[in-house]
């Protein structure tokens, strides 16, 4: 893929809304934002195949704030901030809500990015979120920082942009293109984790994006697992707009069949989490380890929810595209019965870990594209100049 190709499908000067923007939700964003950056995505990959040095700052940080361990999205935003030449500083825990303002603050004085990951509570996590960017703004307007970092939702309990827009990145490199999308079946579908305790961040977060750009997506999963209402609603709204369509079954095997791509996915139900955030706000923790307990045992009534072979063999022409936001749950590897058996694991690895590594090049292409006003120009200056990573 040629990169210069790629560039001139950018943004000009003057078309640029991302321009010291963050990235909180994907259906805030425009149609043409999001595409901007999947193309931004496929640049920096294609600069990088060729061995030229995508890096546009000199100095800066990029500072992480997970409030649990995510080994492969914390991976993922070290990789691609350090791909556009940041220094990576690791914080590792969740700011208390008595010192979000300032901690963010001092956090950015230097930085250039902060990606955030809360997702275990509903609502709550989104917020906190938000109260980190919102406090950011506030210090630039203040004239407290000189720079407003670019601040990267990582995964809520709302959305995981990241990952989603990465995804259809990938689903478009498969297809030929985000406009080939359109009129493809894809299936997206709960699946049996002996953890069960999952954010609704990527399904809610596919359903939402997906549907803008003309898919037929089916959502299938057991009773009481239900997603956040809104995003039935906006899965349907954008469908009805885009010419897709968007419906919801009771059975996996219905959902795979003759579909052009599956995404078996655990999560845990909407009412599971409004009650595990009742729990905390009340500091009943020990109660929260009976919910999720109860959780756990309720999933084994589904244990069946599992991708086989011959559930493959039902999509069309027994060749879906198998995605996942990995590590997946994959019986007879990591647990005794999982998410997807493990020779449609193994038969699919290469697809998987591919469609991770684009990870790393959305997140380096929200943070240029938030940070430089002539995006087409700066892409266009990394690509002239050539720089090769090793000789």
């Amino acid at each position: 893929m040629d990169p210069n190709e790629i560039i001139n499908t950018l943004p000009e000067k003057s078309e640029n809304g991302l321009y010291g923007k963050s990235f909180l939700r994907s259906w805030d964003m425009t149609d043409s934002d999001i595409k901007a950056v999947a193309s931004g995505a496929g640049i920096l990959k294609a600069l990088r195949d060729e061995n030229i040095s995508p890096k546009y700052f000199e100095s800066g940080i990029a500072v992480s704030m997970f409030s649990k361990k995510d080994m492969g999205m914390g991976l993922a935003f070290a990789s691609g901030c350090d791909l556009l030449g940041l220094t990576i500083i690791d914080m590792d825990r969740k700011l208390g809500n008595n010192a979000i303002s300032e901690t963010a603050t001092m956090a950015s004085y230097m930085a250039d990015a902060l990606g955030v990951c809360e997702s275990d509570f509903v609502e709550k996590s989104a917020r906190y979120i938000k109260r980190i960017s919102d406090s950011v703004e506030e210090s630039q307007k203040n004239g407290v920082i000189a720079q407003k970092p670019c601040v990267l939702n990582l995964g809520s309990d709302e959305d995981s942009p990241v990952q989603t827009i990465a995804d259809l990145q990938y689903m478009a490199d498969r297809f030929g293109g985000i406009e080939n999308l359109k009129g493809k079946k894809i299936a997206v579908t709960w699946a049996y984790s002996p953890n069960g305790t999952r954010s609704l961040a990527v399904p809610q977060g596919i359903l939402s994006l997906v549907t803008r750009f003309g898919m037929n997506v089916v959502l299938a999963a057991p009773e009481g697992m239900e997603l956040m209402p809104d995003a039935y609603t906006r899965a349907e709204k954008n469908a009805e707009l885009s010419g897709g369509s968007f419906s919801r079954v009771s059975s996996m095997e219905e959902a795979f069949t003759d579909a052009e791509i599956v995404i078996p996915i655990n999560w845990a139900p909407y009412s599971f989490l409004e009650k595990r955030t009742e729990l905390s706000a009340a500091n009943l923790g020990t109660y929260i380890d009976l919910l999720e307990h109860e959780l756990r045992e309720n999933n084994k009534e589904f244990i069946d929810w599992e991708v086989t072979e011959e559930m493959m063999e039902k999509t069309k022409d027994g060749k879906a595209l198998l995605m996942h936001d990995i590590p997946a749950d994959v019986t007879d590897i990591s647990c005794i019965r999982g998410e997807m058996t493990a020779q449609v694991y193994n038969a699919n690895l290469p697809c998987l870990l591919a469609e991770a590594g684009m990870r790393p090049y959305v997140i380096a292409a929200m943070i240029l594209l938030s940070k430089s006003e002539d995006p087409k120009a700066a892409f266009k200056n990394i690509a002239e100049k050539g720089v090769k990573r090793y000789f």
